[in-house]
Parts: C-alpha cells; structure tokens; sequence
C-alpha cells in the first residue's frame, strides 16, 4: 500500500510541474500582477557603430554640377561591385534576397573608391566616413555631398524562432526584441528566460544570456545587438521531450504497463 501512495505522490509533483513550466513563456512577467504603477528606466544613448572589414557600404554622391566635365558624378555612383543580400523575410515568408552595389571594406579597412582611391574607412563611424569621402571629392565635383549606408549590418537567430536565419537592419539599430519578432517570434516550444547572445568583440567572443521573463533585460548591454551577433533561443523541456526518442515512443509503453500493474494490484487488495 505504501507503495502505490509513493507512486501517486510522484504522480502529483511532475502534474504540478508541468503546471508551473508555462509561466517561463511570458515576456516580461512580475510578481505582481495587478501592479498599475508607471516605473521609469534611465536608456543610455546608444554607441555609433563604427565601420569594420568585411563591411558592404552603400555610397550615394550627390552635388549642384561637375567641375571637371571628364569625371562626372555618375562616375562615383556607378562604382562599386553587386553584391546579393539575403535577409529573412519576417514573420510570414520565407528567406530573400535583393541585388545591391557597394563597396567592400577589405581586411586592412580600405575601400577602393572611383577616381579617388584607397580610403581608410575602418574604424569610423558613418558620419566620419561621409566627411571624408566628402572632403576628398571637392577636387573633383562642387559641393559634394555623400549619403553612406552598411548594406549587410545583420543579425543570425537560430534556435527555437518560427523562422530561423540572417535578419538585417537598414537603420543600424537593432534589439534584441527586433530580431526575434522578425523570425516570427518564440513559440511554446522555446525558452524566454535563457536566450544566448555571442559576440565577436575585438578578438574574443563573448557569451551573454537574456531573461526575456523579466524587465530587467532592457537595462543588458545585450539587449541592443551588434552585427553579426548570433541570437540562440533554446528549446523548451516540452520540445525536448517532442524529440526524444525514449519519451516519445518507449515511455507511454511503460506507462501503460505500470499502470495496468497498479489496477491489477488493486484489484487483488480489494478482493482480499
């Protein structure tokens, strides 16, 4: 008898388990629910990026005329090599690609420019490399002025994610929040509470986790991604189970089996 009390015991703490895992679904979530109050976080400015090797740059030059009649503006907007950039298309499709022209920041930071040359563009932020492409072009064109952009400033979410793959921000900012959404957000099957960052810093490759659970993940150096930061989202003990091979098909066996000892067990007390 003290066997079968054991048995309906452990029964009872895995159904309360699997009762209390939901809650670790839920963004944000507090410890009190009914809590109206309004709370303020101080937001830090966020960091220029700067330009590093292996970036594609986007260069657009406009200007009021061409002083020398041979190096027209066209000139600096036809250059450039066609490069195919692929990004995933949000929640609802699937991956694509669009073909653009820019300029390849080579491993010494340098971009070949149209008549200009080699420029060192590593190192600086966007502001800084339209100053100076800019500057360098007044022996050529009157009044330039440059627009420049980073074509593949993306992000790789893998994982859990209803649409796993490259996503790209043409605004050079992106959180973390932003780049889930846009691979069509965790579902029930991935973990909110322990999302992984890992960054290339530098020469070191940093590893950070994210409790999605709380507010507090705003106030993370991580919430706001860098390019080619790669977002994990793990699986969720129901999804583990999903794949494993011995819950999935041996389990429910023995299942059945220890339930159909316990009935028989059962029934030979209650004939006594």
């Amino acid at each position: 008898m003290n066997r079968l009390l054991h048995v309906i015991a452990i029964a009872f703490v895995l159904l309360f388990a699997a009762c209390a895992a939901p809650q670790k679904t839920i963004y944000f979530a507090e410890n009190t629910p009914n809590d109206v109050s309004v709370q303020v976080q101080r937001i830090e400015r966020l960091k220029e990026i700067t330009v590093q090797p292996e970036d594609i740059l986007a260069i657009h030059v406009t200007t009021i005329s061409s002083l020398a009649e041979k190096t027209p503006v066209s000139i600096f907007n036809d250059g450039g090599t066609s490069f195919n950039i692929t990004a995933s298309a949000g929640a609802g499709g699937a991956a694509g690609g669009s073909q653009n022209t820019g300029y390849l920041v080579d491993p010494n930071g340098l971009i070949d420019f149209p008549v200009v040359g080699k420029i060192k563009v590593e190192g600086l932020n966007l502001r800084q490399v339209k100053d100076l492409i800019a500057q360098k072009l007044k022996e050529y064109v009157k009044d330039p002025v440059v627009e420049a952009v980073i074509l593949n400033y993306k992000v790789t979410v893998l994982g859990e994610v209803s649409h796993p793959g490259s996503v790209t921000a043409p605004n050079h900012k992106l959180s973390v929040i932003d780049a889930i959404a846009a691979a069509g957000d965790i579902p029930i099957t991935g973990r909110k509470d322990n999302v992984l960052i890992v960054r290339e810093n530098e020469g070191t490759r940093e590893f950070a986790r994210l409790n999605l659970n709380s507010k507090n993940v705003f106030m993370s150096p991580y919430y706001y991604l860098k390019q080619n930061d790669i977002v994990y989202i793990e699986p969720a003990r129901i999804r583990r189970q999903q794949s494993n091979e011995f819950l999935q098909f041996y389990l429910p066996t023995i299942t059945a089996l220890v339930s159909t000892v316990l009935a028989v067990y059962g029934i030979v007390q209650i004939s006594k």
